[in-house]
């Protein structure tokens, strides 16, 4: 899932460490496991419950467990289908190779990235602690009686199931746990990643457009040759590069199209069964709190790199029209227009513009649970 290194001095690449562990050889027939594990008692669960015509426990405290499958179900997809993995080498391997090199502006810009990196590294640990501890809270601490009341695959388990049978299924479930919490933590790494690195590289194109009002002469440069074959060279080079950002972030949008919505819908789902389900146990308001916390980070880590993107790339047309073109040549001034009219195609993440990922989709995300909640809080007042 990982490729090799192709930025020289990416410290960013550190964030990639878990998806990488997870895409090895070994690791991977793990994961292809608990994939073919969890959609079979996922599935299974369910199937059983409507053949023994317990359909209305669907419908009780049970649809917790069962509401977060949207969001497994993408994780894995995007994590491990091969077509999704040919997807990501693709991408960037067509497209880094085009990036600005992250020392092309100077060291001091370098330092730049690399606070940038430093930030997203240890943000990430603590990301990967959150998800420990929702697994490790998620394990049958005080009993397997509670879980019995709370997830429907243990509930199925147990009335049908006996003997080793049993306790082999339960030593898979809940160690599968710990490998869903990190699955999903490695595709919002992989989405940082991405936008990050997408991310620095308008604030460079940003650079370097303001280095063209710092001229030493600008009230003579329209009599300069050399300025004008420099602000030449410089429109050129900032006009291919935002193409390649313009192209880059629509192969993103096609690599999270489906993540994204599913995402999103599961996040809905979750969020009302979260707050419906009794929480008559500690251990149930833990790991619903666990569960929440987790959730939370996901959402928004995804919208604020959204809204960073959008925020950036908005600034990319205030800082083209600052340039000193009214001091260029007719032949600068059209490779200034060309960059201020391809400026206002704004760099978003969106699954075909019904989700976009910035600010707002966490507003429209916390009305969409509080109109469903209040929905079904009236219907069953009704019924």
């Amino acid at each position: 899932m990982v490729p090799p290194q192709i930025l020289e001095d990416d410290s960013l690449i550190v964030v990639l460490r878990l998806p990488a562990i997870l895409s090895q050889k070994f690791t991977q027939k793990i994961s292809v496991f608990y994939f073919v594990f969890s959609i079979t008692h996922f599935c299974g669960a369910i199937v059983i419950t409507l053949l023994n015509n317990e359909w209305n426990l669907l419908l009780s405290q049970y649809v917790a467990y069962i509401s977060g499958g949207p969001l497994v179900f993408a994780a894995y997809t995007i994590m491990y289908q091969s077509s999704y993995q040919k997807m990501y080498n693709a991408l960037c391997s067509d497209i880094f190779p085009l990036f600005w090199p992250l020392r092309s502006l100077g060291n001091e810009d370098f330092n730049k990235f690399q606070k940038l990196a430093k930030m997203a590294i240890r943000w990430s640990k603590i990301v990967i602690v959150l998800a420990l501890a929702t697994a490790i809270g998620a394990l049958p601490w005080f009993g397997i009686e509670i879980d019995y009341d709370f997830i429907l695959p243990v509930k199925v388990a147990m009335d049908n199931c006996h003997g080793w049978l049993l306790k082999t299924f339960l030593i898979m479930f809940y160690s599968s746990y710990f490998h869903m919490t990190l699955t999903v933590v490695s595709n919002i790494f992989i989405l940082a990643y991405l936008v990050l690195h997408l991310y620095n590289q308008i604030r460079m194109l940003k650079v370097r457009l303001g280095n063209l009002s710092n001229g030493p002469d600008l009230a003579h440069a329209i009599y300069d040759p050399a300025y004008q074959e420099f602000a030449k060279t410089e429109l050129i080079s900032c006009i291919k590069l935002h193409q390649v950002l313009l192209k880059y972030t629509q192969r993103i949008n096609d690599y999270v199209y489906y993540p994204i919505f599913h995402y999103a819908a599961g996040a809905v789902l979750v969020g009302v069964s979260l707050i419906l389900i009794p929480k008559n146990s500690l251990i149930i308001v833990i790991r619903i709190g666990c569960i929440a916390l987790i959730a939370a980070t996901a959402a928004v880590t995804f919208c604020v790199s959204g809204q960073l993107l959008e925020d950036e790339s908005e600034r990319i047309f205030v800082h083209a029209y600052n340039t000193p073109w009214v001091l260029w040549n007719t032949q600068n001034r059209k490779l200034i227009g060309l960059l201020l009219f391809k400026a206002q195609d704004t760099l978003v993440l969106s699954s075909s513009g019904l989700i976009t990922l910035n600010y707002q989709l966490l507003i429209r995300l916390y009305r969409t649970i509080y109109s469903t909640l209040m929905f079904l809080l009236n219907v069953s007042e009704t019924v």
